[in-house]
């Protein structure tokens, strides 16, 4: 019952935010997209560990609400959404996952001001993992994002760009489950410049600052500097490089003291990106820090690939691939190392929109685990088919 009165309240509440904040916003459109999902799911290793495994079966009911609103001014879009989730076999667990992003845009004359943000709800073995490439004990997590932005135009190719990033994420029994919560907070700032009509170059500083919530009291500090160069050889086929140096500071309480270690760790990333009147292909090749809930700041390294194509007006084929390569930050201010871990995910899809207002979404997830150092390896696949209707979307202009 609880359910039913979160989700309604997060309906309710996306559809007033939406209506709330264009209106009086005096919007020149605004719109609303209601949709219903109902999936079945069968898994035959939830949790990627080891050994033989029941299976697990579960349903899902997907309500949710898009919403946008414009001015000549000011952009708005978001949506409330959320998973009520029942798995059963293998594993007896519900699940309630809410999703509630929000993003604001507002440009002036020189002045562009943004914020994107939200509350996410899921579980480690969703969001978590496909970011970090490791897997936690099964539990859910709340996550807050909070991200405002600002930049100023010098003339229409340099311009000034600033932003900050606070995120928060809580775990449900996480001391039980050897997980702690954690914060990041990020400022950024730099120039960018568009030397053609077909470049574009990026120089950025960075500070970030990582902490958790344990006696411990692990914090991290990170500064660097990036360069991005952006590059469309066609109008088709666009490419994008970053990458520099990131100063990795950590402390951690010893008693009396603090031990601190300072490193230097090279981050990265490659996207080059082609379209086609039918789809598209993008590969990704990353090296980047993210935070985790073991406490600890992880070296990630990805290469991804995913392809989408429509067969038909109706039908199209996807494909979502990536290897993801994951350990600790060495430090000698952190007693404890987390070994490297190997994650493979491959997922092709089907989506078929058989009416205007009906879709039926098919997908089988093959995940691979492999940890070399504990002589560890784990093997799981999904299979999921998801029916969603779209009522009619609701839109009004002036």
């Amino acid at each position: 019952m609880m359910w039913r009165w979160l989700v309604t309240a997060a309906l309710v509440g996306g559809s007033c935010c939406a209506g709330g904040l264009v209106l009086n916003g005096d919007a020149a459109e605004w719109s609303a997209e209601p949709s219903l999902g109902v999936k079945g799911e069968y898994n035959s290793n939830l949790l990627l560990v080891a050994g033989s495994q029941k299976p697990v079966y579960g349903h899902w009911v997907s309500p949710g609400i898009r919403f946008a609103g414009s001015t000549e001014n000011l952009e708005v879009s978001g949506k409330a959404a959320a998973d009520v989730v029942r798995y059963y076999g293998g594993r007896n667990q519900d699940l309630l996952n809410l999703y509630f992003p929000l993003s604001v845009k507002y440009g002036l004359a020189r002045e562009t001001f943004g914020f994107d943000g939200g509350f996410t709800r899921d579980n480690t073995l969703m969001g978590e993992l496909l970011r970090t490439g490791v897997v936690l004990s099964f539990t859910q997590r709340n996550v807050w994002n909070l991200a405002p932005s600002w930049s100023h135009a010098f003339t229409e190719r340099l311009s000034l760009q600033a932003s900050y990033q606070y995120s928060k994420a809580t775990y449900e029994d996480g001391a039980r489950l050897g997980l702690v919560d954690y914060q990041v907070q990020t400022g950024s700032a730099g120039l960018a410049y568009q030397p053609t009509e077909n470049d574009r170059v990026q120089v950025t500083g960075v500070y970030t600052n990582f902490s958790v919530s344990t006696a411990s009291a692990l914090r991290s500090h990170i500064v660097g500097a990036q360069v991005s160069w952006s590059h469309a050889f066609t109008e088709t086929l666009t490419a994008t490089v970053t990458g520099g140096p990131q100063l990795v500071s950590s402390s951690i309480s010893a008693g009396p003291e603090r031990l601190t270690d300072t490193q230097t760790l090279w981050v990265a990333n490659a996207n080059v990106r082609k379209q086609w009147d039918a789809g598209f292909a993008e590969v990704v090749v990353s090296r980047e820090i993210n935070p985790s809930g073991f406490g600890l700041l992880l070296k990630t390294e990805r290469v991804g690939l995913n392809v989408s194509h429509s067969l038909t007006d109706r039908l199209t084929a996807s494909v979502n691939a990536q290897v993801v390569l994951a350990s600790s930050i060495a430090s000698k201010a952190v007693p404890f190392t987390f070994p490297e871990n190997r994650y493979i995910n491959v997922t092709p899809r089907l989506t078929w929109k058989f009416n205007q207002w009906w879709s039926v979404d098919a997908a089988y997830t093959y995940g691979q685990r492999e940890v070399e150092s504990f002589g560890e390896r784990a093997f799981g696949s999904a299979t999921t088919v998801m029916l969603t209707y779209y009522p009619p979307k609701l839109s009004v202009g002036r």
